[in-house]
């Protein structure tokens, strides 16, 4: 991993801890002001009414979910964003149920969920324990009835973009193609018994796709 890289993954742990108050701040600076219906593009992807959103950061997706009716859960490893989240519910008026865990090892039971969202996550994504978690607390499908697997929903895994200048700053900041990001998440989730399907979404310089992950029978 090159130094760039190194920089970025320090400063991106730096804002889910002690700078986490300034993360909707450089999240929408960094994004020209996308972050939001970047981050929402997920919703529509969601199947049932029972969701999961892991690494919530600041809550605002968790909030957005409460406000459609869904059954909506968070977890969320970072003290500070705990506390950023709460905060916020309290203003707005909304609250949902929250754990303090990580990604790999979460408290719930196997096939509580019908959807489960990460967005712009951080490197536990490829991690293979987290999409063995994933994997078991998804629903399982049912033939009988003809219902679907439950679906893991990631929005921001890797951005693409046709720019050649825009590849080699990616590059340099992520390390990784795109590419080579879901060919690696692909053989992981596939070992977990997901099927994954990647769904294009077209910016004006930069794709930043929407991977769909559906728990298939075992």
């Amino acid at each position: 991993m090159n130094w760039v890289a190194r920089l970025y993954l320090w400063a991106t742990h730096r804002l889910y801890d002690e700078f986490a108050w300034a993360y909707d701040l450089v999240s929408w600076l960094v994004s020209f002001g996308q972050w939001a219906s970047r981050r929402e593009v997920a919703l529509d992807h969601v199947i049932g009414q029972r969701v999961l959103e892991v690494g919530f950061g600041t809550g605002e997706l968790l909030i957005a979910m409460a406000r459609r009716n869904l059954h909506v859960y968070g977890l969320e490893r970072s003290l500070a964003m705990q506390q950023i989240a709460t905060n916020k519910m309290k203003r707005r008026g909304v609250w949902v149920p929250r754990v303090l865990g990580v990604v790999q090892e979460m408290p719930f039971a196997d096939g509580c969920f019908d959807s489960i969202i990460a967005t712009f996550p951080a490197e536990y994504i490829l991690d293979p324990a987290t999409l063995y978690e994933v994997a078991r607390l998804l629903r399982s499908p049912n033939p009988a009835t003809a219902r679907r697997g439950g679906r893991f929903i990631v929005v921001g895994m890797g951005l693409s973009t046709n720019s050649a200048l825009l590849r080699r700053a990616l590059r340099l900041i992520f390390g990784t193609p795109a590419e080579s990001t879901y060919a690696k998440y692909e053989q992981i989730a596939t070992a977990a018994g997901l099927c994954v399907t990647v769904i294009s979404q077209k910016g004006k310089c930069l794709s930043v796709p929407v991977v769909v992950s559906e728990k298939r029978n075992s």
